[in-house]
């Protein structure tokens, strides 16, 4: 595979008289304003993306008078003809002929040559640029230790603003309006005679009058065919360039574990605990070998002073991309927005910024506004490319460098939104006024009356926070408020006899305590949490000693600590939840003392059902003090890339159960081994309404039970080919891309089984110590000889027993599993043998 590093296109224009200019470099074309909906702006340390544009258009008369209108009503200002391949984006355009009503031309006018006459109502548009432009800014630039940055007003002049460009050339389209400069115009205009007959024919010259305008009004071009070649570097490091886009296929779906030249990784390593990663490393990538999933990357190191810098050792190593992950703090596209952190400008502009909004004489305020805008162009940019480990920037002052990638930050162009935003019909009237009187911006106190617009005395500037990506992270702020959240659910529980304490679950201090936002994306909305409250209000209820005495009636086994026969029941009841993911947030929480009959006779019956049927690879331990929660450990099926290895559930009834579907969180250990289980302990599953699905794939209140949930997560989510799990990816099924894609998916998802086998043997949950040691007793040599018949080449799922039916056609192991699977069998033995099981057989392999 392969990316574009570069876009060489050429146009054919036509203009409405039929002119024709043929093979035109797009650089050189130029849109009809400067500024157009959805182009990124700056001012000052603010960086912002344009949602409307109000335009500033030159109006001629035919005696030779001029004004300037800002059009903020399109009626005021209306074309006389039409032309049927008009731009929507650009209701004005040079040449066009306008109607001026008279009753208003006055007030929104500036007249740069001549006076208003009472035959001044229809005119030729001379020039269009953006006049007022409405902005929604995104983020602001760090200025030292202040990262309280007043927003600027959202409506704002044009001139007081500096686009952003990147790549602009790129992006035109057939049927896009253009203007080229007039010399460019002489040089290659060719009259076409034939062609021009054809345009009048279309209607494209309609209407309009024969006129001679001045030499410096720009002509109007329509594209009518564009010619594109590209510069393409593919993974093995080769460059091809000047490529017909018609010879490439565009490839939709990329799997985690394709990288590219100049790419900056970091090292993951063989830990099992994500969180605490040794000696990680960080480098670009200089090759990929896409088939044997190896790849040659370039170690670095952020220099500590500046000697170091030029001084770095740089060392090359071909390693696994499966050890491998794109760096999260570098990790930077074509076209992405970034900026760099310059203090002494910070202090500049904090002086700068401060006399601005004190001073009240505008002169001086417009002086300080123009520094203060131009000495941040120097510090916000765009990538334009990669080259030796260093990233090329063009700035918004005009110059291009390259600069190392710990240097400069990314922008989210998507996230942060202006606070209190302006609508499009607030009045701005008076902005336009001002503008046309002095052709300068309002001063600063109007701009405050602008964001105050809800009426209520709310601004922008009261909260500036609200505004910026870099006051405070949103994640930072959805982990305070999450764990506030629980602090006040803990201490706001009563129906427990005792003290609620905390406990740490079970991934507790390895799982990231932030819900990745695929989370929401995938998943659909999650089932409400159902507070202990709820429960207090119902009118039929069950007293504990009654609950007790019904346990007692049934007979239902009860947990005998010590003997391994007990440990590796199916089915048991111990007494204590502790370290349960729902035990000690709030969710579900259930007082023995006051529950529905109803739903204790439910869950009853669903550990009746769980007693008698579930198979050999599913355990499940009830808490006798908390019938609502409960806890599953699946055993990985024979023939998936998950065999041999143990998973665990948490399990609440909800107070509405079975009326609503039972809330599962998975105990990852912050490793993600499937699309359908979340590093976070989401379980995305149609049966637990967690995930979209058909009528008989949903929660049915009549018939679905736990044990159903519990198989389909074995049978369903831990299946041969987890890959295709992912929404939308079964389309791919049986395609070449998608199942070159399952194999890497299946070769990483083994991968990490092993890392969570050793997870689990370091920190098993609360009482299940013995059966994870006695499964792992039982299956280690299963478990280490299948691991080395993967060195051996064979594949995943169907060494030592497995199903080969499935995997006859599957070539073997890729290079860079083994490279990574080489990495993790000593420590998998030496997990094993901490548990005092004999692995003495592979003391070798060990070596």
């Amino acid at each position: 595979m392969g990316r574009v590093t570069s876009v060489d296109m050429s146009v054919d224009l036509e203009n409405v008289l039929g002119n024709k200019i043929k093979n035109m470099n797009s650089n050189k074309l130029l849109q009809i304003r400067s500024i157009s909906e959805s182009d990124f702006v700056i001012k000052g340390p603010w960086i912002g993306r344009v949602q409307r544009v109000v335009d500033r258009v030159i109006v001629m008369f035919d005696d030779g008078t001029k004004c300037e209108i800002i059009t903020l009503e399109k009626d005021k200002l209306l074309p006389v003809t039409h032309n049927f391949l008009e731009d929507l984006q650009f209701p004005y355009y040079p040449g066009q002929r306008v109607k001026v009503k008279t009753s208003t031309a006055p007030k929104p006018t500036r007249w740069l040559c001549g006076t208003w006459k009472d035959n001044h109502d229809e005119g030729t548009v001379c020039a269009v640029d953006a006049g007022l432009v409405y902005v929604n800014w995104l983020a602001s630039v760090p200025l030292g230790s202040n990262l309280n940055v007043n927003v600027p007003p959202c409506w704002q002049d044009a001139k007081n603003l500096t686009m952003l460009s990147c790549f602009s050339h790129t992006n035109w389209q057939l049927g896009d309006w253009c203007m080229l400069p007039v010399a460019d115009q002489k040089e290659q205009m060719i009259q076409d005679a034939s062609v021009g007959d054809v345009s009048n024919e279309h209607g494209m010259a309609r209407g309009y009058k024969k006129r001679t305008l001045n030499s410096s009004v720009g002509e109007l071009f329509i594209i009518d065919k564009i010619k594109t070649k590209v510069d393409v570097v593919w993974q093995n490091g080769e460059h091809t360039l000047g490529s017909d886009p018609h010879d490439l296929i565009p490839v939709n779906v990329i799997n985690t574990h394709e990288f590219w030249p100049q790419q900056f990784v970091l090292e993951k390593g063989a830990s099992d605990d994500p969180l605490k990663p040794s000696n990680q490393r960080w480098g670009v990538v200089l090759s990929m070998d896409a088939k044997e999933h190896t790849v040659k990357v370039q170690w670095r190191s952020n220099p500590t002073s500046e000697e170091d810098n030029l001084a770095g050792d740089m060392v090359m190593e071909t390693v696994s991309a499966y050890e491998l992950v794109e760096h999260p703090d570098y990790s930077y596209c074509f076209g992405d927005i970034v900026f760099k952190a310059q203090k002494q400008l910070g202090s500049q502009a904090d002086k700068d910024n401060a006399k601005s909004v004190t001073d009240l004489n505008e002169e001086a305020t417009l002086m300080n506004h123009k520094s203060l805008n131009n000495s941040y162009l120097s510090c916000i940019g765009t990538v334009t490319g990669f080259k030796d480990g260093d990233v090329e920037v063009k700035w918004a002052s005009g110059l291009t460098t390259m600069v190392a990638p710990y240097e400069i930050f990314r922008i989210d162009k998507h996230e942060g939104s202006t606070a209190n935003p302006v609508p499009y019909e607030a009045d701005v009237e008076g902005l336009t006024q001002e503008m046309m009187e002095h052709g300068s911006p309002p001063s600063s106190q109007k701009g405050k009356d602008l964001l105050d617009c809800n009426g209520d005395g709310y601004n922008c500037e009261k909260h500036p926070g609200e505004c910026s990506t870099f006051s405070l992270p949103r994640a930072a702020i959805e982990l305070f408020s999450s764990i506030k959240a629980s602090i006040f659910q803990i201490l706001g529980v009563t129906s427990l006899s005792g003290a609620v304490s905390p406990v740490p679950t079970f991934e507790e201090g390895s799982e990231s305590e932030l819900v990745d936002k695929k989370d929401l994306d995938t998943c659909g909305p999650n089932t409400e949490l159902h507070p202990a409250g709820k429960l207090q209000s119902s009118e039929d209820r069950t007293p504990h000693c009654e609950v007790i005495r019904i346990h007692e009636r049934n007979d239902l086994p009860v947990s005998i600590e010590g003997s391994i026969s007990d440990q590796l029941k199916q089915f048991d009841i111990i007494d204590n939840c502790s370290d349960h993911h729902f035990f000690g947030e709030g969710k579900g929480l259930l007082s023995l003392s006051q529950v529905k009959k109803d739903w204790v006779k439910k869950v009853q019956q669903e550990w009746n059902i769980l007693e008698k049927n579930l198979p050999e690879t599913i355990y499940v331990r009830a808490f006798e003090e908390r019938m609502d929660l409960m806890r599953a450990a699946i055993v990985g099926a024979s023939g998936t890339p998950y065999h041999d290895g143990l998973f665990f559930f948490d399990i609440c009834f909800p107070p509405e159960y079975p009326s609503e579907p039972p809330m599962v969180h998975y105990n990852s250990g912050g490793l993600q081994l499937n699309p359908n289980l979340y590093e976070s302990g989401k379980v995305c599953l149609s049966l637990l309404n967690t995930w979209t699905g058909t009528a008989t794939e949903v929660w049915n209140p009549g018939g679905s039970t736990i044990l159903q949930v519990l198989l389909s997560l074995q049978a369903l989510v831990l299946n041969e080919k987890p890959y295709f799990n992912e929404a939308g990816y079964h389309q791919q099924i049986g395609r070449v891309e998608g199942e070159r894609n399952s194999v890497s998916y299946n070769e990483n998802a083994f991968l990490v089984t092993c890392k969570s086998m050793m997870y689990l043997l370091r920190k098993p949950p609360k009482h299940f110590e013995g059966l994870v040691e006695e499964h792992f007793r039982q299956r280690s040599k299963h478990i280490l000889l299948t691991c080395k018949a993967y060195l051996d080449g064979a594949p995943i799922g169907c060494a030592l027993g497995g199903e080969k039916g499935e995997h006859e056609n599957q070539k073997g192991t890729s290079t860079g599993f083994k490279i990574m699977l080489a990495k993790l069998f000593p420590k998998l033995v030496e997990a094993f043998s901490d548990k005092r099981i004999d692995c003495s057989q592979f003391a070798e392999m060990q070596k």
